[in-house]
Order: structure tokens, then C-alpha cells, then sequence
């Protein structure tokens, strides 16, 4: 019996056209509408130059490497509502969602090792996230332990949080570094007309 997918929490608003077929093998700008966990509508964008993958959820990934990038939706929690709360807060948000049993990360194994950082973000206005960096230890799927490094973008919008995790294994990281980080600041996630949902 094989392996359960993980929840990574996103619901799309019309499940029928979540992901825009072109756009599945043709990797650059990725936009889909998502509702939140108490039913706002979100709209949210990001930049990938990877090809999206046909899941459940919005993920791209270098098929030939490492890198990737998901999308994670949460409920915001009396700890973590956003950009005020405290590193520790952050960290354990992230270890309970991302890192968590039914986490991408956490599927195989809880991670070890985890450090979080917040990283201070020159970009201001509507849409934009706040943005943190981790590093951890992570088990794959033939149980080896791999050590990996990721940016998290982080913005909350009605009462989800949703996070843009893009990464890779610290070997690649220096070299992909900048590219990741222009993946983690092309997020954008802003409340959309709640006329655009289909029912």
C-alpha cells in the first residue's frame, strides 16, 4: 500500500479549471484562484521556471534536479497571524503545517534540524509577503536523510495563511540561491471579487 499524498491545504475555487493546461509543460508565470479555509477567495500568482506538475496542489519542479516550489495553505492560529508574530512562533507554525505528518516535508519522518530566519524584504505594497528562510534535514522516500534549504513566503489573507515553500538540497543551494529567491519574491496573494467564484 503505497504512501498517502500530503495536504498541502490548497482548494481551488473551480476545480474544473485550476491550473491553466498550457501552462502545465510550459514553465514562467503561474496564477490560479484558491478559496481560504473560512471561504475567501484568494487570488495568487508566482513565478516558477519550473513545469507544474499535475497533483492535487500547485506545485513546479526540476525534474532533472532538486529545486521545486508548493503552494501551503493553513488556518491562521492564535501564534501565527502574520508578519507580527515572533521567530519561535514562525518556527513552530511552519513545523505543524509544513513540516507536519501530513506536510510535504513530513510525510516520511518528522525533519530534524530545523533553524528558521526571517529575512527582511525591500518590496512593499498589496500582495506582497513576508519572507523567511530555513534550513533542515529531511527524509525521502527510500529514507535517506537529505539536507535541504528553502525560502518560505508568507501571506495571510481572510483567515488562511498561505506560503510559497521553494528549495532545494544544500548542495545546489548556493548556485540556485538567487533563482530561488526571485521564485519567493514573485508571490503575490491578494483577496479576489468574491463575484469571480463558480459554484
Amino acid at each position: 500500500m503505497g504512501k498517502t499524498k500530503p495536504n498541502t491545504g490548497v482548494t481551488f475555487a473551480n476545480p474544473d479549471i485550476a491550473i491553466d493546461a498550457s501552462s502545465i509543460n510550459t514553465p514562467g508565470d503561474y496564477n490560479a484562484e484558491i478559496v481560504a479555509p473560512d471561504g475567501t477567495p484568494v487570488f495568487l500568482s508566482f513565478y516558477a521556471p519550473w513545469p507544474m506538475l499535475k497533483s492535487q496542489g500547485i506545485e513546479t519542479r526540476d525534474l532533472a534536479n532538486a529545486e521545486s516550489s508548493f503552494v501551503q495553505v493553513a488556518p491562521i492560529t492564535n501564534n501565527f497571524n502574520g508578519g507580527g508574530c515572533s521567530l519561535k512562533q514562525a518556527k513552530q507554525f511552519f513545523i505543524d503545517t509544513i513540516f507536519g505528518q501530513t506536510g510535504k516535508y513530513g510525510m516520511y519522518g518528522s525533519p530534524t534540524d530545523i533553524k528558521v530566519q526571517k529575512l527582511d524584504d525591500p518590496t512593499t505594497g498589496a500582495g506582497k509577503s513576508d519572507l523567511y528562510l530555513v534550513t533542515f534535514t529531511t527524509l525521502t522516500p527510500g529514507m535517506r536523510e537529505s539536507d535541504r534549504k528553502a525560502f518560505i513566503s508568507t501571506k495571510v489573507v481572510g483567515d488562511g495563511v498561505f506560503m510559497l515553500v521553494t528549495g532545494t538540497n544544500i548542495v545546489r543551494f548556493r548556485g540556485q540561491e538567487s533563482l530561488l529567491r526571485r521564485v519567493a519574491d514573485s508571490f503575490e496573494c491578494l483577496e479576489a471579487p468574491k463575484s469571480s467564484l463558480r459554484r
